[in-house]
This record gives structure tokens, C-alpha cells and sequence, in this order.
């Protein structure tokens, strides 16, 4: 039986579950650390962050566990996307922002009005200058409405052209990218790493049957985003991709357990997937940086 350490303060209900569960599965295994990591893709280090909650395990090492432990994958697979969207949930909005807003001032007493000829003068002027601010708001509005179909009409443009681009599948799709294919639209992230100034994820599109790298920089920029399943890499400078995001070129494979999304950002790199790791970066690393050669010598 395992000691395990108190989990972290921090996790939330969903998440706490599906740790306590994986450990569960874990003591059914009767396999120690060294072993997880003999019998599936994760190594030894990722299965002691998974395992005491200190990162949340990608789908495929939750897979993974429950097939050496026999599970029940349906329900543990449940338990998961609990989990992940518990995390990947958007903050709630805080009460600040959803007060009421204060009603604006009552108007100032209107004197009492004057009688005889000068007030009947008085009320025409107001209900001329009230015609006159009507036609005003209505050409407002009209002109309102037909900028607003302009600055929409590139955005709906784009939306049809991503629409209608051809779809690929596994092989056909190596090496393009995914939102020119709409491979993005039923992608998930299979795992992500959280750092101080980035994200990175692995994702994956069913239809499409393709990985890849995925980096959203909150300063700086990505010089270099890879992808690779085994040994076989992708490497690229990244793109002007969208919503401020850097993206590789997919990969096609159905081995997800053998895949690895890597970023190179100001001095340090980080991946995530079968390889979880960040380390600084060095003039020596060379253009291959970051892929397979250079994980092996910084995980040796």
C-alpha cells in the first residue's frame, strides 16, 4: 500500500475524484512508480505529478492506467472530462461586474411654465428641436447599422471560407494546418502544460486522425513550436496563427500515446504529452531545437 501525500488545497472537487480514483487504480495494479512507467507511455516523474495533483494527466494517460488496471473506461473517462472541464472552465464573472447599474439622477424640477404667447413660442421650439434630434438619431442609427455590416462582412467571409475548405484525413492532412482543413473544429486538448508566461497543448482531431502543438504566449512570442509521434518530427517556425495563437503543422497518427507538442519561448522550452519537461535554452541547441534528439539528452 502506498502512502500518499495530502492533496493539494487548491484542487477542486472534480479533480480531487479523478485523483483519488487514478490512485485507486494505481494500488490495483500493484505496480510501483518505475513500473507505471514501464507499462505505459508516461514516465516515472509525470505519474508522480498525476498522481498527488499537481497537474492535471492528459486523456490518454487516464486511458492508459485504466487499461493496465482493468477499469472501467466509461466511468473513468466521465470522471475525467468532469475534471478537465472544471479546469478549463472560464472565471466567473465577479459581483462587480454583474451589479445593476445605478440608476442615473432624477431630472432637475422644470420651472413652471409661462403663460400667453411666449410660452405657445417656447413649445413649438421644443417640439421642432425634438423632430430635429429624431430625423438626427435615425440617420445615427442607419449609418450605426451599415458600418456594422461592413467590419463584419470579412469576418463572415473568413467563416465561410473555413467552412468550405476540403477535408483531409490522417496522411493527407500531414503537414498543413488545422483550421485550413477544419481539422480545429472538433479538436480537444489531449495535454496541456501551464507556465509563467505561456500555455502549451497537445491537441488532437478525431475526424482528421492528426496531433499538433498548440502555444498561446501571454508576452513575448513563440520562436518555434514541433510536433512528433516516435521519431517523426515536425518542425516549424511558427505561423501568424489566430487569436494569438502559434500552431505546427499536423502529423497523422492513431498512437497518441507516442506523441509529444513542444514550444520554444524567450529562453526556455517546454512539451507536453509522452514527454512532460521545461528546460532553459542554449546557443548550442541548433536548429533542430526543440525534438527528439534534444528531449533524450536533457531527460538522459
Amino acid at each position: 500500500m502506498s502512502h500518499w501525500r495530502p492533496l493539494p488545497g487548491t484542487l477542486d472537487t472534480h479533480a480531487q475524484r479523478l485523483t483519488e480514483e487514478l490512485r485507486v487504480l494505481k494500488e490495483r495494479t500493484g505496480l510501483s512508480l518505475d513500473g507505471l512507467a514501464r507499462k505505459t507511455p508516461y514516465s516515472k516523474s509525470a505519474w508522480h505529478r498525476y498522481l498527488n495533483g499537481e497537474k492535471l494527466p492528459p486523456r490518454s494517460a487516464v486511458v492508459a492506467l485504466g487499461q493496465v488496471a482493468g477499469a472501467d473506461q466509461e466511468r473513468l473517462l466521465a470522471a475525467y472530462e468532469a475534471a478537465y472541464r472544471a479546469r478549463t472552465a472560464p472565471a466567473p464573472v465577479s459581483a462587480a461586474a454583474t451589479a445593476p447599474p445605478t440608476p442615473p439622477a432624477p431630472p432637475a424640477p422644470v420651472p413652471a411654465e409661462r403663460t400667453g404667447p411666449v410660452r405657445r413660442i417656447l413649445r413649438c421650439a421644443g417640439v421642432l428641436r425634438t423632430a430635429g434630434a429624431l430625423v438626427a438619431l435615425t440617420a445615427l442609427v442607419a449609418t450605426m447599422g451599415a458600418a456594422a455590416s461592413i467590419v463584419q462582412l470579412p469576418a463572415r467571409a473568413e467563416r465561410t471560407d473555413e467552412h468550405a475548405s476540403a477535408a483531409c484525413h490522417g496522411h493527407r492532412c500531414q503537414g498543413r494546418y488545422p483550421w485550413r482543413f477544419g481539422c480545429n473544429r472538433d479538436a480537444r486538448a489531449e495535454s496541456t502544460h501551464v507556465g509563467t508566461t505561456y500555455t502549451v497543448r497537445l491537441r488532437f482531431s478525431p475526424s482528421c486522425g492528426t496531433v499538433w502543438s498548440e502555444v498561446q504566449p501571454r508576452s513575448g512570442g513563440a520562436q518555434k513550436v514541433s510536433i512528433w509521434v516516435g521519431r517523426d518530427a515536425r518542425l516549424t517556425s511558427h505561423p501568424r496563427g489566430r487569436e494569438g495563437l502559434a500552431v505546427s503543422p499536423m502529423l497523422a497518427t492513431s498512437d497518441l500515446g507516442q506523441a509529444v507538442a513542444c514550444a520554444k519561448v524567450t529562453d526556455r522550452v517546454a512539451c507536453t504529452g509522452a514527454v512532460e519537461l521545461t528546460a532553459p535554452v542554449h546557443h548550442t541547441d541548433g536548429d533542430g531545437f526543440p525534438g527528439p534528439a534534444f528531449v533524450e539528452r536533457v531527460m538522459r
